[in-house]
């Protein structure tokens, strides 16, 4: 699953080395003149629908802003947008063609989402730990995603929003990703930079399709760092400050390494 990022925490520098040719001056109210983040997001949930830096494969060229939790187009009201975005926060990948809220965007409109990090829980000894996951390399994530531009009838105004993609968990995140209440550990689809291209492309025929699922396959482990943080959900724990994916004394006692 991927409820819980941390995004736009690193200087503009990384994002622009990460990602070379694409235009970044949709963001560039996040950077002061130095190119340190002015408002970084160390931790938000995909549950408050905040907006996150996408690439579409409409405009592959610049990053845009896209609203978390996708609704599809054929949603016919305000009411029933908002009802449906706490449901499609992630979309399964192995399903992703066949689901009513999700085909149309996996054949149309995927994107990548950027991500400095993200969360996960662990259960041990009935304690929940939060657990902070980046790349080893600690450049920007590339997660694979569908994107979909809806309108309210009500008022005309136009709404795009995304939702991520999950596949199965590798090993490491399948230890982490423990919840006894699913049938299965999940992880948010990592694309490696030089699939990123792939993913985006246009989907003309059946061949293109079953290269693009193809795709949908766990993030090599090893490129992987994790560590145990403090508490990150409930009202006393949403400070915006770098502590949150800090390592956390008491996780680390409890946790898995």
């Amino acid at each position: 699953m991927c409820y819980d990022v941390s995004y736009l925490t690193q200087k503009k520098k990384k994002y622009a080395k990460r990602h070379p040719d694409k235009d970044l001056s949709a963001l560039e109210n996040y950077f002061d003149k130095n190119g340190n983040p002015v408002k970084p997001i160390f931790h938000t949930t995909g549950f408050e629908h905040p907006k996150l830096p996408v690439i579409t494969n409409e405009n592959p060229d610049e990053f845009t802003l896209f609203q978390w939790g996708l609704i599809p187009f054929w949603i016919k009201d305000e009411k029933q947008a908002t009802e449906i975005q706490n449901k499609t926060i992630n979309a399964r990948g192995e399903s992703l063609f066949e689901k009513p809220a999700f085909s149309k965007a996996a054949a149309d409109r995927r994107c990548i989402i950027m991500v400095d990090g993200f969360f996960e829980h662990h259960h041990k000894q009935k304690q929940l730990i939060p657990y902070f996951i980046s790349l080893k390399d600690n450049a920007p994530i590339s997660l694979a995603g569908i994107w979909e531009q809806w309108e309210n009838s009500e008022n005309g105004k136009k709404i795009s929003t995304i939702s991520v993609v999950t596949t199965e968990a590798n090993p490491l995140m399948a230890e982490i990703h423990n919840n006894p209440k699913l049938k299965e550990a999940r992880m948010p689809l990592i694309l490696p930079e030089e699939l990123e291209s792939e993913w985006l492309m246009d989907i003309d025929d059946k061949t293109s399709e079953e290269r693009v699922k193809a795709l949908i396959q766990p993030f090599d482990q090893d490129l992987m760092q994790v560590w145990p943080v403090k508490p990150i959900r409930g009202k006393k724990n949403k400070s915006q400050n770098a502590d949150i994916i800090k390592k956390h004394e008491l996780g680390e006692q409890l946790g898995l390494f």
